[in-house]
């Protein structure tokens, strides 16, 4: 990583900003300021908007939809925004959700989803037409797949393959 500092800005007692020598190292610190970012009931990231309960706690848009109470405390969700963390979240690089996988991407998170849908670690569905085969797996894992699963309605030509379509069952 960079080793990029994030500027830590305080409140004097007049009210006046100043800044602090003070900063937190993305090398150091990056790593430890995405966990708090982490969603209690999924640990995938909270990213703004994000909204707290009435005790502060956070919890990811996805599993909000899908719940009554807060997981933490059991307290009333409400529509309470955190600014301040939607401001450190702007500072933040976070994982891509496919580093399990291999890829090594840290992102700030108005990057972060756009990146989640085009990553080559990304599960791959099986491309095979027509059929309803539910498998995923990897880019590398596809054509094994295919040759294993699907023989009878593909061929190979070159690099690439062709599917048949004799054996394939279309709606219609």
């Amino acid at each position: 990583m960079s080793g990029h500092k994030i500027p830590i800005k305080r409140k004097d007692l007049n009210g006046s900003s100043t800044s602090s020598n003070s900063s937190i190292s993305e090398s150091g610190g990056g790593a430890d300021l995405a966990s708090l970012f982490e969603c209690p009931v999924c640990f995938d990231y909270v990213l703004p908007p994000i909204l707290q309960c009435q005790m502060g706690h956070l919890v990811c848009s996805s599993c909000r939809s899908k719940l009554t109470c807060c997981p933490t405390c059991r307290g009333s969700l409400g529509n309470i925004r955190n600014l301040a963390m939607e401001k450190v979240a702007s500072n933040v690089k976070f994982p891509c959700k496919h580093s399990n996988n291999g890829c090594a991407a840290s992102l700030v998170y108005t990057e972060k989803v756009d990146h989640e849908e085009v990553c080559e670690f990304r599960p791959y569905q099986c491309p095979c037409p027509g059929a309803s085969c539910k498998w995923q797996g990897s880019l590398d894992s596809v054509m094994p797949h295919l040759i294993m699963h699907h023989k009878s309605i593909t061929t190979l030509q070159g690099e690439d393959i062709v599917f048949l379509a004799t054996d394939i069952n279309l709606p219609g």
